[in-house]
């Protein structure tokens, strides 16, 4: 399928499109307050999926010019980018928030380039 037949991400990660919805929040704040906000299960099941792509989805981005992304493209760009710190609680804190911490997330994003 491609792009303009629907296709959320670019056809060959078709089966991390059940993952966008909660996962493609674009914004630091925005990937944070889904962290969370999820269950641990949730977030392993998130990781797993994306885990064992992330050398490929690297090279497909690589490969290309930032100008010519599709939105296909940027969608991928984005859950990579709110895998990340789903890893943290997967791989670090085993468990959502950061822990023993009163800390909370109040930044400025630069500007959105999605």
């Amino acid at each position: 399928m491609s792009e303009r037949n629907g296709a959320v991400l670019p056809e060959q990660f078709s089966e991390l499109n059940p993952f966008v919805a909660r996962w493609n929040n674009r914004g630091m704040q925005n990937q944070y307050a889904a962290r969370v906000s999820s269950t641990m299960d949730e977030m392993q099941e998130f990781y797993d999926a994306i885990k064992p792509h992330i050398p490929e989805i690297k090279q497909y981005l690589d490969s290309k010019d930032f100008a010519e992304y599709s939105e296909a493209d940027r969608t991928l760009g984005s859950l990579v980018f709110a895998w990340v710190p789903v890893a943290e609680s997967v791989e670090v804190f085993k468990q959502p928030k950061v822990p023993d911490s009163k800390m909370y997330w109040d930044i400025v994003d630069e500007p959105q380039c999605f």
